[in-house]
């Protein structure tokens, strides 16, 4: 185990910034997974973590000693490719064998560690068969197996599973998460799916345009997100978002009157706010009530065990609420919004930043 601390980290592609400044550090033992949309620049960061890019300004270093002037065979890392990279000519015990064999170890050492990693991810029965006789499971199981053998300090993963369907994605992802803990092994992962994120993680990192927009828990991204960007990539379906208008320090007002009075302000509220609420956190009813917002069904999405239900309000302003799936709506129909406080979070319209602020009354216009 090994823990790795990335320091002012920059690349650049001819004009164009890929990753501006990025600050890390990754704890040893610790599941990191990088996070955002296509590029949002996480991959490329994997790549300069391994060695197989340059970075242009920065430095990376395992346990304080920088490793950016070495090469990928000298790091001890370890990279697991999306493409699984097998030689298909070898056996799944050859693509196992070979980086041992080009890294000089005695056919004891080689004949023991291939077979240890095979007994960890039940590919024993496998070990003749060439990778075109494989399912692509077993072939990501394989691509990992080649990287526990080598003994790294630290595992890297790039979208491991996104050339599986989603039945095996969910089976190869509680492999992953099995391998991490009985290897207690540092390893970071990057990925788009929110959902391998948050099953996945200790610590998620979600990038944007280069940039680090949070680091935390899933727990806080879900809960506390740092701007408007963290709050519409974490969760699905996406947070629902609503134009406020200020009206003084404390209180601000939707586009339908509807007024919301704000406590236990601990920042400044700026003249443009946006509220933004998850599905979970909206109640649909039948019958108007004081403060209910007054919707239009547009759609059901039924789930079998939920229902997502797609509204539009009077103002025009789309909202996904989520519901009982024993309750039905019809497009078309009349339905009230009622907002839960606890899940309301406000939103700097300019900046994009969460206010620190609590609203704790809603009143009708």
């Amino acid at each position: 185990m090994a823990n790795l601390k990335i320091s002012s980290l920059y690349k650049s592609f001819g004009a164009e910034n890929v990753l501006d400044g990025v600050n890390l550090e990754i704890q040893s033992g610790e599941f990191l997974v990088l996070l955002g949309p296509s590029g949002c620049g996480k991959s490329t960061l994997l790549r300069i973590m391994a060695g197989l890019e340059d970075e242009s300004a920065g430095d990376i270093a395992i346990e304080g000693k920088s490793i950016a002037h070495l090469p990928p065979s000298k790091r001890e890392i370890a990279m697991v490719f999306q493409t699984y990279a097998l030689y298909p000519h070898l056996s799944v015990r050859g693509n196992m064998e070979l980086v041992l064999k080009q890294a000089g170890y005695s056919k004891a050492e080689i004949r023991d560690r291939v077979a240890e990693s095979a007994r960890a991810l039940e590919l024993d029965a496998l070990m003749d068969r060439k990778p075109s006789q494989l399912s692509g499971g077993q072939r990501q199981r394989v691509a990992i197996g080649r990287a526990i053998v080598r003994d790294p300090r630290i595992f890297l993963f790039d979208e491991p599973l996104s050339n599986l369907d989603a039945a095996l994605r969910g089976q190869v992802r509680l492999e992953i998460a099995r391998l991490h803990q009985s290897l207690a092994a540092t390893m970071v992962y990057v990925t788009h799916d929110q959902v391998e994120a948050m099953t996945l993680a200790d610590r998620i990192v979600v990038l944007n345009g280069g940039e680090v927009q949070q680091v935390g828990t899933p727990r806080d991204l879900y809960d506390r997100p740092a701007n408007r960007f963290v709050a519409g990539f974490i969760g699905s379906p996406n947070m629902n978002f609503l134009q406020l208008d200020k009206l003084n320090e404390n209180s601000v007002r939707l586009k339908d009157g509807t007024l919301l009075v704000i406590s236990d302000t601990a920042s400044v509220i700026p003249t443009n706010v946006t509220l933004g609420i998850r599905p979970s956190h909206g109640v649909l009813h039948h019958d108007a009530g004081e403060s209910y917002l007054k919707a239009e069904v547009l759609l059901e999405e039924y789930l079998g065990d939920t229902t997502y239900v797609h509204v539009v309000l009077e103002t025009g302003e789309h909202m996904v609420v989520r519901e009982d799936p024993e309750i039905t709506h019809q497009a078309g129909k009349v339905v009230y919004v009622e907002l839960m406080l606890s899940g309301v979070h406000l939103f700097n319209a300019d900046t994009g930043k969460r206010i620190e602020a609590s609203i704790f009354e809603v009143e009708t216009a």
